[in-house]
């Protein structure tokens, strides 16, 4: 059969975080939104030929991070514009085919990129509207016209509507058929747009299933989470203790694959935690947790020197007892200072708290400390902190020094992470509980059976010592969650987890029925039985000398 030419219609958008309103600029108080973006992609497809079947002929792709941003995106950026990707996999435009035949290559037609948030169409490209492909692009240095990538733009503000030309290659060669031909146009969203009628509707049912899944509980507390601005900013609090531990691990994959053992510890600030109020004991909501931690900061790595982190703990502790939001909040540290001192002179030690542990992580755990020394280049540290302290704000500055293994854009909010951690919590509760019902749990990935067949033992062995009956058993499965939680096995597992199994399981917001138009369905006898029972509490890792009561 002989292959002919054809045309194939694209429409390609990437990295979208928002659904709801937004200014189009700072300048301006006109907005946004995913009903218009829908309704101009219905405009531009309802332009494509007919199949037989009825559908339109065409492709819509999407590239990028879908409403949280990629941690492993940060491992494989390189040239943030994929130029020498595009070169090392011919991704060639038809010009540079001329001299460079690709029909005998393996590789790709084009390169659809993301993650950048700009907007850009390489000069390889035939022809663009609505966008000069001549102009300079920070990252885009190499192009020299040999390459075919487009990036079209992020949050719903941009549409790339494409047009390829194939013509089908030689007997025999490697690749059916090769692009000779490739135009486009730039759509921008604009305030004054139609709005899709479908959408609007389908954005109010989510909208309306969010505002109930606020009211959802996400875990127990056995102790008070008191996040008031006379205690967290004053003095170590458990509330900031238990927030900043959760943190710690959540980027030791990506921090692994760029040759770093995880991170030593976090950095944060006790204004990062807001609601000024005093929740539990019992039952915490996801509307809770949301006051608590309301900044849309991403949570970012950065490496730095001994001195870099004594300049940052003694700024943090410089105004107290001013209530200011620059009061420290760690994880991974030890620090003791001395609140009577002058401030610059108040911190008299600070070290690193190290931790082993045995196996599989389920076993004892070995602490260690070391002295952090207050000198410029000697050992680096990987501290988790906020983008917002990185910038140098409240009293930060030192920390501008810092090397960011972890940018904003690959980073995730602290409540998104503490959202992920409960709900990969949740999960691992109701999997034990299966396992110990011997219920089917197949589709587990191999490392989460493992990590629950370590708790199921645990659970199991505590048994023998405790009266058989369930509710003793799971109440004494909950003492040894909380015993284990500050282990740096339990986080990573539970972070990845998340990452690697399906949460609609036990996530409050029943995304599958929203997006349908349906009603959330929840068991709520069930959901309580499976909330994570958390137990915050000081531990002295931030001791002022000055206050021998302190503990």
């Amino acid at each position: 059969m002989t292959m002919t030419s054809i045309s194939l219609p694209i429409l390609h958008f990437n990295d979208v975080y928002r659904a709801t309103p937004q200014r189009v600029s700072s300048s301006t108080s006109e907005t946004i939104d995913v009903s218009q973006f829908a309704a101009l992609m219905d405009d531009l497809r309802s332009k494509w030929p007919s199949r037989p079947d009825g559908e339109r002929d065409g492709l819509v792709l999407f590239s990028g991070d879908v409403f949280s941003p990629s941690v492993e995106s940060t491992i494989t950026r390189g040239s943030h514009m994929d130029i020498s990707l595009a070169k090392d996999l011919f991704a060639l435009s038809p010009s540079a085919q001329r001299s460079h035949p690709i029909s005998s290559e393996h590789g790709v037609d084009i390169i659809l990129g993301g993650h950048d948030h700009i907007y850009f169409a390489s000069r390889g490209i035939s022809s663009w509207n609505d966008y000069d492909t001549s102009r300079k692009t920070f990252g885009a240095e190499h192009d020299q016209g040999d390459i075919l990538v487009i990036k079209s733009g992020t949050d719903f503000r941009d549409l790339s509507e494409i047009i390829i030309k194939l013509v089908p290659t030689t007997p025999n060669s490697v690749r059916r058929m090769v692009i000779s031909e490739i135009t486009g146009r730039r759509h921008e969203v604009v305030p004054m747009y139609r709005s899709s009628e479908n959408m609007s509707k389908l954005l109010k049912v989510l909208l309306s299933s969010v505002s109930s899944a606020m009211k959802t509980p996400v875990c127990r507390t056995t102790t008070v989470l008191d996040v008031r601005s006379s205690n967290i900013r004053l003095q170590e609090s458990p509330s900031a203790n238990w927030f900043s531990d959760i943190a710690r691990h959540v980027y030791d994959d990506a921090l692994c694959m760029k040759g770093c053992d995880g991170s030593d510890g976090v950095f944060f600030c006790a204004g990062t935690f807001r609601g000024d109020s005093v929740y539990g004991p019992g039952i915490i909501t996801l509307g809770d947790v949301l006051e608590i931690l309301p900044f849309q900061d991403p949570v970012i790595v950065l490496e730095v020197d001994g001195q870099t982190i004594w300049e940052a703990m003694e700024s943090s502790l410089s105004t107290w007892p001013a209530q200011e939001g620059r009061f420290p909040s760690i994880s991974g540290f030890r620090v003791e200072w001395d609140s009577r001192k002058a401030p610059g002179q108040r911190v008299s030690d600070i070290w690193l708290v190290t931790t082993q542990v045995n196996g599989s992580g389920a076993g004892a755990v070995q602490r260690g400390e070391e002295p952090v020394k207050n000198e410029s280049g000697g050992k680096k540290y990987i501290i988790v902190t906020r983008e917002y302290m990185a910038q140098g704000h409240d009293g930060y500055t030192a920390l501008t020094k810092g090397r960011v293994l972890i940018d904003g854009e690959c980073g995730s909010t602290l409540s998104t992470i503490v959202r992920k951690y409960l709900l990969a919590s949740k999960f691992v509760n109701r999997m034990v509980r299966h396992k110990t019902q011997n219920k089917e749990r197949s589709f587990l990935q191999l490392g989460t059976s493992g990590t629950i067949d370590g708790l199921h033992k645990e659970v199991g062995d505590a048994s023998k010592n405790h009266q058989s009956n369930a509710a003793k058993l799971w109440e004494h499965a909950v003492d040894l969650a909380i015993h284990r939680a500050r282990k740096r096995f339990h986080y990573q597992s539970h972070f990845k987890i998340c990452e690697t199994e399906h949460m609609s399981l036990v996530d409050d917001f029943d995304g599958a029925n929203a997006r349908k138009g349906r009603e959330s369905i929840s068991d709520d006898a069930v959901e309580a039985e499976d909330l994570p029972v958390v137990s915050p509490e000081i531990d002295g890792r931030l001791k002022d000398l000055g206050r021998p009561s302190d503990t």
